[in-house]
């Protein structure tokens, strides 16, 4: 019996050894694999940029970004970026982006799939940090955290129902929705 132990802890060890030596070897899907830093995203033109306050307090500076400078349609190529100013759970985030969804009515079937996602992918931030969301031309949307790949969702619909919750004319905060637009 303790010859079976012995080889079952070599064997145990080996393969932790294994595990840990090409844990970085491995790569995601071909259709997943990110570019690792915001700099090697493609250049594009601010469209506009804002700061969201609650009550006395700023929560994040943001910027809008697009091929043209211009807005256009959700399904294109964009990036928003969010600088926060305070610490906010990962969790927090997720909760509100699902607040913000209910205030804009939206019911899609994916949605639980999507915060499940978002939930997953998103950590918590501090004051200083920014969550980079950059959306691609085939609509794939891909989140930063302090310029390093967070996560991926494929999903072409999930892009636009996302940046709604700034830009849908029926957005919670009309203000800051301005300033993105450059309106």
């Amino acid at each position: 019996m303790n010859r079976r132990r012995l080889v079952v802890l070599a064997c145990l060890s080996i393969m932790s050894q294994w595990a840990l030596t090409y844990e970085d070897t491995l790569e995601p899907t071909p259709s997943m694999a990110p570019l690792t830093t915001i700099e090697e995203l493609r250049p594009l033109a601010l469209v506009g940029s804002s700061q969201l306050r609650v009550a006395f307090f700023k929560v994040f500076d943001s910027k809008l970004y697009s091929q043209s400078g211009q807005w256009h349609d959700p399904s294109k190529s964009f990036r928003f970026e969010l600088t926060y100013s305070r610490v906010i759970s990962g969790r927090f985030l997720a909760k509100q982006t699902s607040k913000e969804w209910d205030h804009l009515g939206f019911s899609d079937p994916r949605r639980g799939e999507w915060e499940s996602a978002i939930l997953a992918m998103w950590p918590d931030v501090k004051k200083g940090d920014t969550i980079i969301f950059d959306v691609d031309d085939s609509g794939v949307s891909r989140f930063y955290y302090n310029n390093e790949w967070v996560g991926s969702v494929e999903d072409p619909d999930f892009a636009p129902a996302f940046i709604a919750i700034w830009l849908s004319p029926e957005t919670s905060r009309p203000a800051h929705r301005n300033g993105l637009l450059a309106d």
